[in-house]
C-alpha cells in the first residue's frame, strides 16, 4: 500500500467527538485522518443542530420574557418576534464558533489531513473513502446519532421536524407547536417558541419531565412552563394522525389541531453504510458493542461520542477522548466511568445535575442521605424572584469516607454555572462540610449551597454539651 495511504489513526465523523480524537492525535505528531461526508457537518451535531444554535434561540427568547415581565412594572410590549432575524442571529453565532471547526482549520492549526467524503470500513484496519484505500493503526468510529422519529398510523403524511432540521429548514414562526417528548430538548424548545409567540403544546409519555433527574426538578420546571403558557399534557400519547395537521390522542380520543410537529423522543446511533460487518464490528440491538474501555469487536476499532450509546452529550465525547488517549498511549487502560458526570437542561429556571443520582447510588449499594434545600428563604432568590428554586444533595453516610458529596441537583437559574463548584468538590472527594470553610460575597445566590452544612454545624453549636464547653471557654478567656 502506497506510504500517503497509511496512517497513525484515522477518525471517521468530525463532530465533538471526532474532533477531539483526531486533533489530539495530530498535536502529538501522528499521521491522522478525519473523514466527515461534508465539510457542513464539521462541528457535528451540537454545533450544527443541537447546543449552539437551542441556546442561541434560548438567548433571545430569554429577551422576550424578560420584555413580557416588565410589563408588571409598565413597560408596554405586543407583537411576536420576527422569526427571520431571529434565525439571523442563530446562524451568526454558529458561523463565530464554527471559524474553529472546518476542515481549513483543523487542516492548518493541527496538520491533520481532513478528507470529505463517505467513509467505509473495508477491512479490519483499512477504510475506503473516493475511491481510495486507507490504512491505519487505529480506526476510531466517532460516526454519531440521528434523531428517533415517529411511527404510527398517518404519520408518513406528516411533516415530522427534529433538532436536525429545526434549525436550518425552519423559516416561519410556527402558529401552533406540538412538541413530543419530555427530555431537555422539547423542554427547551417548549418555552424558547412559547416565548417568542408561538401557541405550543407539549405531549409527555411519562408522569413527568426530566425522568434522569429527579421528580422535584421535573416538578419545578412544569410549573414553570404552564405559568408561561405551554400546553404541558403528562401521560398523554398520540394514537395516530387522521390528517396532516392533525393528531388523534390515545384513551381520550381528543383531535389535537397543530401547524408544526416536533418530535424529541431520543436519538439512535448511526450504523447504516459503515462497513461495520466488513471490519468484524458487531452491531447488537442497534448499538455499536463496545466495552467499558471503548473498543469495538475489532481490536483495531475504537468508538467515542455519541456513537459509544452511552452519554450522549459533547462533554461525554469529551471524557471519552481522555480516556481513549490513556489507553492508547499508555499499557494500564482506563476504563469507562462517569461518577463526576454532569448535564444541564438549558431551561429557565437551569435544572443542574453533577456526580451521582439517587438510583447510581441505590444500585451500587451505596450508603447516603439526601438533603433537600428550598431556596424560598435565600436572600438573592427573594430579591430576583426565584423562590421556586431548590437544591438536592446527596452525602456519604458509610464510615468509610463519611461525609463526602457525591452527588446532586439544582433549579435555579444560570444553575448550570452554580454547581461547577459542587462538582468540583465532588470530583476531588471532598466532604461536603468543606463549604463552610468558605467565604461567600453576600448575596450571591450560591451561597445557598453553604446553608445546610451551617445548618447542621449550628444545631452542634446548639446542643447542650458543646454550648456549655464554649460558655466555660468564653469565660476563662475573658475574666
Amino acid at each position: 500500500m502506497a506510504k500517503d495511504s497509511t496512517y497513525d489513526l484515522i477518525v471517521i465523523g468530525a463532530g465533538a467527538g471526532g474532533q477531539g480524537a483526531a486533533g489530539f492525535g495530530s498535536m502529538i505528531g501522528l499521521k491522522v485522518a478525519l473523514i466527515d461526508k461534508e465539510a457542513k457537518n464539521f462541528g457535528g451535531d451540537c454545533l450544527n443542530y443541537g447546543c449552539i444554535p437551542s441556546k442561541a434561540l434560548l438567548h433571545v427568547a430569554a429577551q422576550f420574557a424578560g420584555a413580557k415581565e416588565a410589563e408588571k412594572f409598565g413597560l408596554q410590549t405586543s407583537g411576536k418576534a420576527d422569526f427571520k432575524k431571529v434565525m439571523a442571529y442563530v446562524h451568526a453565532q454558529q458561523e463565530v464558533i464554527r471559524a474553529k471547526e472546518t476542515p481549513e482549520y483543523f487542516a492548518e492549526e493541527f496538520g491533520t489531513e481532513c478528507i470529505i467524503g463517505t467513509a467505509r470500513l473495508s477491512e479490519r484496519r483499512e477504510v475506503t473513502v473516493n475511491g481510495r484505500t486507507l490504512r491505519a493503526r487505529r480506526i476510531v468510529l466517532a460516526t454519531g446519532s440521528v434523531p428517533r422519529h415517529l411511527d404510527l398510523p398517518g404519520s408518513d403524511a406528516v411533516k415530522q421536524w427534529d433538532n436536525e432540521s429545526l434549525f436550518w429548514e425552519l423559516d416561519e414562526l410556527p402558529g401552533h407547536l406540538l412538541i413530543i417528548g419530555g427530555g431537555p430538548i422539547s423542554c427547551e424548545m417548549a418555552q424558547a417558541f412559547v416565548r417568542l409567540g408561538s401557541r405550543v403544546t407539549l405531549l409527555v409519555r411519562g408522569n413527568r419531565l426530566l425522568q434522569k433527574d429527579p421528580p422535584k426538578m421535573g416538578e419545578i420546571l412544569a410549573e414553570r412552563l404552564r405559568y408561561e403558557g405551554v400546553d404541558l399534557r403528562l401521560e398523554t400519547e398520540i394514537a395516530s394522525f387522521s390528517q396532516p395537521f392533525q393528531a388523534l390522542l390515545k384513551d381520550s380520543g381528543e383531535e389535537v389541531d397543530f401547524s408544526h410537529l416536533l418530535v424529541a423522543i431520543g436519538r439512535t446511533v448511526r450504523t447504516e453504510g459503515l462497513g461495520l460487518a466488513d471490519a468484524g464490528v458487531e452491531v447488537k440491538n442497534g448499538k455499536i458493542v463496545a466495552d467499558d474501555y471503548y473498543r469495538t469487536t475489532n481490536k483495531h476499532v475504537y468508538v467515542v461520542g455519541d456513537a459509544y450509546g452511552r452519554e450522549m452529550f459533547s462533554h461525554g465525547a469529551e471524557k471519552h477522548n481522555t480516556d481513549l488517549w490513556t489507553n492508547l498511549l499508555s499499557p494500564i487502560d482506563k476504563r469507562h466511568r462517569l461518577d463526576n458526570f454532569s448535564w444541564v437542561t438549558f431551561t429557565d429556571p437551569e435544572i443542574a445535575h453533577f456526580g451521582l443520582t439517587a438510583d447510581q447510588l441505590d444500585e451500587r449499594g451505596i450508603s447516603y442521605r439526601t438533603i433537600h434545600q428550598s431556596l424560598e428563604h435565600d436572600d438573592r432568590a427573594v430579591a430576583a424572584d426565584f423562590r421556586y428554586g431548590h437544591l438536592i444533595l446527596y452525602v456519604k453516610t458509610s464510615w468509610r469516607g463519611k461525609g463526602k458529596l457525591l452527588g446532586g441537583c439544582l433549579a435555579a437559574p444560570a444553575a448550570g454555572e452554580m454547581i461547577q463548584e459542587l462538582s468540583l468538590l465532588q470530583t476531588l472527594g471532598k466532604k461536603y462540610s468543606t463549604l463552610t470553610q468558605k467565604l461567600y460575597a453576600y448575596p450571591v445566590a450560591s451561597r445557598i449551597h453553604q446553608k445546610p452544612a451551617r445548618d447542621e454545624a449550628a444545631k452542634v453549636l446548639k446542643s447542650a454539651a458543646v454550648a456549655k464547653a464554649m460558655r466555660v471557654a468564653f469565660r476563662l478567656q475573658n475574666r
